[in-house]
């Protein structure tokens, strides 16, 4: 194949990089004029191939003071991928390189014929998610297969459209795959509009059903029990009381034929827990000091019949897991394959330790159901669940998360992390994606995590992260076809994100104090402390006559 409009030539070989002597003078590419520049892509033809590599940079090594047009000017070029010729015709573009270019090689700019070539992957499932930012006629794609199989984040500073980007690679997901599942995580409640009646959303005050014996012991020690000097008594209470709790169950109930742990997850009372704690308790010789069985049954009390806790509290003695996990994985799917989690509602002490059950019972269940059921799990605001600083706890919360990160693709869980803060995620988080979108960024040290998780060439795109508009990204690894800066697809007003940001500028324009008494505020506060229900807290002293009161009220919601 014969090409016009050289723009240099290859004057040294280094690995995957070559440095090019520029010819100086500006080409023409497709009739338009034009000049190399940062991220553009270039050709390179041989005997036996067509390489392809990007524009890292180009530098003037002796600038004259003058500008003169004789100066020579270089550009640095990172190879990522070839087309060899098969039987004197070109084949397909594949990563990798697997003929150098020599010294000495023509360098051309490449035309858009040989980008749909490098962009279609007409072999493999593919999505389009947005345009490249070099030619706005061609579409972005991922590799469907690529992108989910090997975990990807997506990663920006608040304002530049990341919540939008994650909404678009979901569905250019569901649109090629509508028996799709997927669990999203949600803690501002930004996602209720933006898939319509694709998505089923699950409301921790009407909803949501995770009950408390789903829960494993390091999990539920985390919401009983306090981190102080009796921890480790009470957790010894609370293993052999639950133990006899599931005893208690199965002798009313079912038989079993498998040994019964304290991470068994099957249904006990907490009424038969505080029983034995109560029996423990009258003991003459007890086995942990009288405080940790006041603390615990305290706890143990008070949580039990808040009503903020009903979604963990609700249906106690009744074995739904089967209609549980049906439901939040989407089993059949019915036309729903999105599963919107609205964390914004679950009490902030016990947050992090529903991510780590979420978490946890998606990769179990894909492990249990022989890989037959493959789970995306979208963890929005991931730095919140899995931090860097080791001081900040979260212990089951990461483990859950990392535990997913480094198996999940075994058992068919992909995980999509989505933060604005790379530098606050633990390590293992970006280290196990292997596909990263990266929007506007100006803090240097989320910079640096970027460039130090992605083994990608075309890492010279990254320095332009600063400068990215709003919903353009930085789109590096295994799920797209090459190195790209790109440009999301614009979402229609009612399908986008919906995030409350107050206007400052609005709000202290006019004088507004009679909108909303200080009165009306302080009366949803207390309501919100109540619980969705508006009812006080009942004492710990009824806590049986409590349970039984709810009984009615939770038949209901679980109704509707």
């Amino acid at each position: 194949m014969t090409k016009e409009n050289p723009i240099g030539r290859v004057v040294s070989v280094s690995g995957a990089q070559i440095v090019c002597l520029l010819d100086g003078d500006k080409t023409s590419v497709d009739g338009v004029t034009c000049s190399l520049e940062v991220g553009a892509m270039v050709t390179i033809p041989t005997p036996r191939a067509t390489v392809f590599g990007l524009a890292r940079g180009v530098s003037i090594p002796i600038p004259s003071a003058q500008g003169a047009d004789d100066e020579m000017q270089i550009a640095e070029i990172d190879l990522v991928g070839e087309i060899l010729n098969q039987d004197g015709a070109p084949g397909y573009f594949q990563r990798g390189i697997s003929v150098f270019p020599t010294l000495g090689n023509i360098i051309y700019p490449t035309t858009q014929d040989e980008l749909r070539q490098v962009h279609a992957l007409p072999s493999i499932a593919t999505a389009h998610i947005g345009t490249l930012y070099h030619d706005r006629t061609l579409l972005a794609h991922i590799k469907t297969d690529d992108l989910l199989a090997k975990h990807f984040a997506v990663l920006g500073t608040t304002g530049t459209g990341k919540s939008c980007a994650v909404t678009v690679i979901l569905k250019a997901i569901l649109r090629e795959h509508e028996n799709a599942r997927i669990l999203l995580l949600d803690p501002h409640n930004e996602y209720s509009q933006a898939f319509g009646a694709q998505a089923q959303r699950l409301d921790p005050a009407s909803t949501l059903e995770l009950p408390y014996w789903l829960f494993n012991f390091d999990e539920l020690c985390e919401v009983i029990i306090a981190n102080d000097e009796l921890r480790n008594a009470q957790a010894t209470l609370l293993g052999e009381a639950i133990i006899a709790a599931k005893a208690e169950f199965l002798d009313k109930g079912q038989k079993v034929a498998y040994a019964i742990t304290v991470d068994t997850p099957m249904p006990y009372r907490i009424l038969d827990v505080l029983s034995h704690l109560q029996a423990e308790l009258g003991k003459l010789q007890r086995a942990e000091p009288l405080p940790a069985y006041q603390r615990l049954t305290g706890r143990l009390k008070t949580i039990s019949t808040d009503p903020r806790f009903s979604f963990m509290f609700g249906r106690p003695g009744h074995d739904r897991m089967a209609d549980i996990l049906a439901d939040l994985f989407r089993i059949p799917v019915r036309g729903k394959p999105i599963t919107i989690v609205d964390l914004s509602r679950v009490p902030s002490e016990v947050l992090n330790v529903v991510v780590a059950v979420l978490a946890r019972l998606t990769l179990e269940f894909s492990m249990w159901s022989g890989n037959a059921s493959p789970i995306l799990m979208v963890c929005e605001e991931a730095h919140r669940y899995a931090p860097r600083d080791v001081g900040l706890g979260f212990e089951p919360t990461k483990r859950a998360l990392a535990r997913i990160a480094k198996e999940g693709r075994k058992h068919g869980v992909s995980l999509c992390v989505v933060s604005q803060r790379p530098s606050d995620l633990a390590v293992e988080m970006l280290a196990e994606c292997n596909t990263i979108f990266a929007l506007r960024m100006s803090n240097p040290s989320d910079q640096d995590l970027v460039r130090a998780a992605t083994a990608d060439t075309g890492m010279g795109l990254l320095d332009f992260l600063p400068a990215l508009r709003t919903g353009e990204a930085i789109a590096l690894g295994e799920g797209v076809p090459i190195p790209q800066r790109m440009t999301f697809s614009k979402l229609p007003a009612n399908e986008m994100p919906h995030a409350k940001v107050s206007s400052f500028s609005t709000a202290w324009k006019g004088e507004n104090d009679q909108e909303e008494s200080v009165q009306a505020v302080v009366e949803r506060w207390r309501r919100r402390a109540r619980g969705a229900t508006g009812r006080p807290r009942v004492d710990a002293k009824g806590v049986a006559t409590a349970l039984q009161d709810r009984a009615p009220h939770l038949a209901g919601r679980q109704a509707s």
